[in-house]
């Protein structure tokens, strides 16, 4: 008679799990909450960043099982400690994206620049404003931005409470950083057609104004992303018709307002 099948000493035995340090733990589920915050919106505030959702997305889109026993006051004290890490988060990617590919976009129309005439050295300012304004709104127009645009609204409307004061200096910290960014792609622009900024005034009142413009911009295309229609226009380097975005417009007439021609520039 032939021996019976001896069974096998691994059926049934549990997988060993894999211990995750504090941090580990910490970053899984802190990205986790960041999904969840930036798919569903700010809405009236993070009140639906619950540990319940939130361990129950690292399970379903990792298949780690984390319990609140692992979460509650060994990386958290409460709830409302983890919203505002998640959160705070999300303040400090703040911008950098769109920052990354306007300059990248940027630097690519410095071909386009003709410095031959002071009409074409105008225009080429005009082409650097348009396809950088086109680039930003194209990079900020995802989700991300509108959450971090959401949350200017969210810190002002809470700024006498805990959640919204623990969160104005870095998101201050963030605008100031990414205000000095920009003014020096601006700076770029001006000095290499041979414009400056005009005696009195301040580059840095220039880029608080095109910085509120786009500010505004993008929450009415978070509202009304119908109503921002391009325009069409010659542009005067080529003869080609470009689109010009409503942020490049307005962006225009800035630099108009506070720039001119340097009198002491020489190609």
């Amino acid at each position: 008679m032939s021996a019976l099948p001896q069974p096998d000493s691994n059926v049934g035995a549990e997988v060993p799990k894999t211990r995750r340090s504090r941090e580990e733990l910490r970053d899984l589920i802190l990205e986790s909450g960041r999904e969840v915050l930036l798919s569903e919106g700010l809405g009236t505030g993070a009140e639906h960043l619950t540990f319940k959702r939130v361990l129950a997305h690292v399970e379903t889109t990792t298949g780690i099982r984390v319990t609140n026993a692992s979460v509650i006051r060994r990386i958290w004290d409460n709830q409302e400690e983890f919203q505002l890490d998640v959160i705070r988060s999300i303040v400090n990617d703040q911008g950098d994206r769109e920052f990354t590919s306007t300059s990248k976009v940027f630097n690519e129309a410095v071909a386009m620049v003709d410095m031959s005439t002071p009409e074409l050295r105008r225009a080429s300012l005009g082409e650097l404003i348009r396809v950088s304004c086109a680039e930003y709104i194209q990079a900020a127009s995802s989700s991300d931005a509108a959450i971090q645009m959401a949350l200017a609204t969210y810190i002002s409307a809470n700024l006498h409470t805990s959640a919204g004061s623990s969160l104005v200096g870095p998101f201050q910290s963030i605008n100031d950083r990414l205000t000095e960014e920009y003014k020096g792609l601006y700076r770029a622009g001006l000095d290499l057609v041979g414009w400056r900024i005009r005696p009195g005034l301040k580059l840095e009142d220039a880029a608080a104004a095109i910085s509120s413009l786009a500010e505004g911009v993008l929450m009415r295309m978070v509202a009304e992303p119908g109503v921002l229609a391009t325009i069409a226009q010659v542009r005067l380097m080529d003869g080609v018709m470009v689109e010009w975005t409503l942020l490049a417009v307005g962006m225009n007439q800035i630099v108009e307002f506070f720039a001119e021609p340097d009198p002491d520039w020489a190609t």
